[in-house]
């Protein structure tokens, strides 16, 4: 019983773990400019070494760390949609400047936006504007998020998916972590 114990607490702290570094990471990603590559493969890597101490093998670490992964992104969506859905403000924006940026062997457009009361919009939008085009957005008055268009429905798929995956990843944790050693 006591072996039981010890194991189930292990599991929860491993969980909590997680989480904090998976809420850290969506924390990290909110509004277009996140650093996205950084912050995910260093959930990825806590993701895997999260079941350390136990006996779990290579795929078992996996799915954990894609997992956590999973839920960063995932989370990080939700995060911003609900928010422009809360306390989304819908404003003009006006093409600030038009580049062509080469993707891959092709070279597409890439807009910055500002809005009329003057604040910049983080990250370059992937479409074909003149330069003084206005566009509508959706902006949040307190934060780096935005969307263009108008405000966006409840994400509720996304909390779906969220809470989906972060069932999965607790009970996969728990299953890892009772599972008897081979020894």
């Amino acid at each position: 019983m006591a072996d039981l114990t010890r194991r189930l607490t292990e599991a929860v702290l491993r969980n909590c773990l997680l989480l904090a570094v998976e809420f850290g990471a969506i924390w990290m990603l909110r509004g277009p400019e996140g650093p996205w590559i950084p912050v995910l493969l260093a959930v990825f890597v806590v993701g895997a070494a999260v079941p350390h101490g136990t006996d779990a093998e290579f795929v078992a670490r996996t799915a954990v760390a894609l997992t956590a992964v999973g839920i960063a992104v995932l989370g990080g969506i939700t995060w911003d949609r609900h928010v422009l859905h809360d306390r989304g403000r819908e404003e003009v924006a006006v093409v600030a400047q038009r580049t062509m940026v080469e993707d891959g062997a092709t070279m597409s457009p890439s807009v910055r936006l500002s809005t009329e009361a003057g604040r910049d919009l983080p990250g370059p939008v992937a479409t074909d504007l003149a330069v003084g085009a206005r566009l509508a957005v959706t902006v949040d008055p307190d934060g780096p998020a935005w969307a263009p268009g108008g405000r966006p429905e409840r994400p509720l798929w996304q909390a779906a998916g969220t809470g989906a995956l972060l069932l999965l990843q607790t009970a996969v944790l728990i299953r890892i972590s009772l599972r008897r050693s081979r020894i």
